[in-house]
Protein backbone atom coordinates (compact mmCIF):
# COMPACT_ATOMS: atom_id res chain seq x y z
CA UNK A 1 0.00 0.00 0.00
CA UNK A 2 1.02 3.56 -1.16
CA UNK A 3 1.09 5.82 2.17
CA UNK A 4 1.77 9.39 1.40
CA UNK A 5 1.69 11.58 4.04
CA UNK A 6 -0.44 14.41 3.38
CA UNK A 7 1.16 18.63 3.92
CA UNK A 8 -1.40 18.46 6.34
CA UNK A 9 -1.82 15.34 8.61
CA UNK A 10 -3.11 16.57 11.85
CA UNK A 11 -6.87 16.72 11.90
CA UNK A 12 -8.51 18.75 14.68
CA UNK A 13 -11.84 17.20 14.93
CA UNK A 14 -15.22 17.88 16.91
CA UNK A 15 -15.89 15.23 19.20
CA UNK A 16 -12.63 13.11 18.43
CA UNK A 17 -13.41 10.05 19.44
CA UNK A 18 -16.15 9.90 18.06
CA UNK A 19 -15.65 11.29 14.56
CA UNK A 20 -12.48 8.09 14.91
CA UNK A 21 -15.18 6.14 15.11
CA UNK A 22 -18.02 7.34 12.19
CA UNK A 23 -14.16 7.28 10.02
CA UNK A 24 -13.43 3.63 10.74
CA UNK A 25 -16.78 2.71 10.72
CA UNK A 26 -18.77 4.44 7.47
CA UNK A 27 -15.49 5.92 5.33
CA UNK A 28 -12.91 2.50 5.83
CA UNK A 29 -10.40 4.10 7.91
CA UNK A 30 -7.77 1.71 9.29
CA UNK A 31 -5.83 2.63 12.23
CA UNK A 32 -2.24 2.20 11.37
CA UNK A 33 -0.13 -0.01 13.48
CA UNK A 34 2.51 2.56 14.82
CA UNK A 35 5.27 0.57 17.02
CA UNK A 36 7.31 3.85 17.34
CA UNK A 37 6.79 6.33 20.17
CA UNK A 38 3.54 7.37 19.25
CA UNK A 39 2.45 10.92 20.28
CA UNK A 40 0.20 10.56 23.79
CA UNK A 41 -3.05 12.10 22.52
CA UNK A 42 -3.14 11.25 19.04
CA UNK A 43 -4.07 7.71 16.61
CA UNK A 44 -2.50 7.63 13.35
CA UNK A 45 -5.12 6.38 10.72
CA UNK A 46 -4.88 5.92 6.99
CA UNK A 47 -8.08 5.97 4.07
CA UNK A 48 -7.90 3.53 1.18
CA UNK A 49 -5.93 5.08 -1.02
CA UNK A 50 -3.06 5.06 2.00
CA UNK A 51 -3.56 8.30 2.81
CA UNK A 52 -2.03 9.50 6.73
CA UNK A 53 -4.19 11.43 9.26
CA UNK A 54 -3.39 12.24 12.44
CA UNK A 55 -6.41 12.58 14.48
CA UNK A 56 -5.66 14.82 18.06
CA UNK A 57 -7.66 13.49 21.25
CA UNK A 58 -6.87 17.32 23.08
CA UNK A 59 -6.04 20.59 21.32
CA UNK A 60 -8.26 24.03 21.72
CA UNK A 61 -11.58 23.66 21.71
CA UNK A 62 -13.41 24.73 18.23
CA UNK A 63 -15.53 27.55 18.15
CA UNK A 64 -19.76 27.08 17.27
CA UNK A 65 -18.43 23.01 17.42
CA UNK A 66 -17.74 23.65 13.51
CA UNK A 67 -14.13 21.99 11.88
CA UNK A 68 -11.94 24.28 10.90
CA UNK A 69 -10.81 21.50 8.16
CA UNK A 70 -12.28 19.44 5.38
CA UNK A 71 -11.06 15.88 5.73
CA UNK A 72 -10.33 15.39 1.57
CA UNK A 73 -10.81 11.60 0.55
CA UNK A 74 -10.00 10.24 -2.27
CA UNK A 75 -12.55 8.16 -4.58
CA UNK A 76 -11.54 5.96 -7.66
CA UNK A 77 -15.92 6.33 -8.44
CA UNK A 78 -17.27 9.30 -6.78
CA UNK A 79 -21.28 8.69 -8.04
CA UNK A 80 -20.65 5.22 -6.31
CA UNK A 81 -19.70 6.31 -3.15
CA UNK A 82 -22.38 8.85 -2.74
CA UNK A 83 -25.19 6.26 -3.53
CA UNK A 84 -23.26 4.01 -1.18
CA UNK A 85 -23.35 6.59 1.64
CA UNK A 86 -26.59 7.77 0.82
CA UNK A 87 -27.75 4.08 1.39
CA UNK A 88 -25.70 4.19 4.70
CA UNK A 89 -28.19 6.98 5.92
CA UNK A 90 -24.69 9.08 6.15
CA UNK A 91 -25.50 12.86 6.32
CA UNK A 92 -24.65 14.14 2.33
CA UNK A 93 -24.55 17.85 2.20
CA UNK A 94 -24.09 18.34 -1.22
CA UNK A 95 -24.88 16.28 -4.82
CA UNK A 96 -21.88 15.14 -6.49
CA UNK A 97 -20.41 18.58 -8.12
CA UNK A 98 -17.59 19.37 -10.55
CA UNK A 99 -14.39 20.97 -8.45
CA UNK A 100 -11.42 22.08 -10.22
CA UNK A 101 -9.68 18.58 -8.67
CA UNK A 102 -12.42 16.20 -10.39
CA UNK A 103 -15.83 15.44 -9.13
CA UNK A 104 -16.32 15.82 -5.65
CA UNK A 105 -19.02 15.75 -3.06
CA UNK A 106 -19.51 16.76 0.86
CA UNK A 107 -20.60 14.62 3.60
CA UNK A 108 -20.87 15.00 7.70
CA UNK A 109 -20.69 13.57 10.63
CA UNK A 110 -22.79 14.01 13.80
CA UNK A 111 -20.65 16.32 15.04
CA UNK A 112 -20.29 18.54 12.18
CA UNK A 113 -16.73 17.24 11.25
CA UNK A 114 -16.97 18.23 7.16
CA UNK A 115 -15.57 15.48 4.75
CA UNK A 116 -15.17 15.85 0.86
CA UNK A 117 -14.89 12.76 -1.30
CA UNK A 118 -13.07 13.74 -4.59
CA UNK A 119 -12.63 11.45 -7.35
CA UNK A 120 -9.49 13.33 -9.58
CA UNK A 121 -10.33 14.15 -12.64
CA UNK A 122 -7.31 15.69 -15.29
CA UNK A 123 -9.67 18.03 -17.48
CA UNK A 124 -7.13 19.38 -19.74
CA UNK A 125 -7.25 18.74 -23.54
CA UNK A 126 -4.64 16.43 -24.20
Amino acid sequence: MNKNVLYDTRLQLNEPKLALDFLIRNLGFVIQDDTDSPKVGTVKVYDRTGSIYEVCFHGSKIENNTANNKIVIHTSDCLQEYRQMALKGILIITKPYYAPEGLAFEISDYWNNRYIMLEKRDYTDQ
